[in-house]
């Protein structure tokens, strides 16, 4: 499997794990551009930068659960809500750092990618028990 596939393997888990670590006990979470609450595996897992930024696709800072209207149609005042959101949750030098970081080239190794991978599928394991209760 090529190292762009591997990316998105993990991308793909990472997303599903923000959404159910944002979820309440009984599976629910809020968009964070509209603030509407819908079932987690009804959200997306939305990038605050652009997903083609390999330098922060796998960012957990840089994903949140968005509802596929949000996700799918950025308008102006969704992005706006989504930076309020980012700023409000983690200040605006954090940002700034995520933004700067962006423009970065990242070269993923197959032993990163396994290693960050093995710890969200760890997450996701923690955070299904928690959910389902099992």
């Amino acid at each position: 499997m090529s190292i762009a596939k591997e990316v998105d393997k993990v991308a793909k888990d990472l997303q599903r794990l923000v959404r159910m670590k944002a979820a309440d006990k009984d599976g629910f979470c809020r968009c964070v551009s509209c603030g509407v609450l819908k079932h987690w595996k009804e959200m997306d897992g939305g990038h605050f930068i652009s997903r083609s930024k390999l330098a922060t696709k796998l960012e957990t800072t840089n994903v949140h659960p968005q509802c596929k209207r949000c996700n799918g149609f950025s308008t102006s005042t969704t992005v706006l809500d989504y930076r309020d959101y980012m700023v409000e949750m983690y200040g605006k030098e954090w940002v700034e750092w995520l933004r700067k970081e962006s423009q970065k080239i990242k070269k993923w190794t197959r032993h990163e990618l396994l290693e960050l991978h093995l710890e969200i599928k760890e997450q996701l394991k923690f955070q299904s028990k928690r959910l389902h209760g099992h």
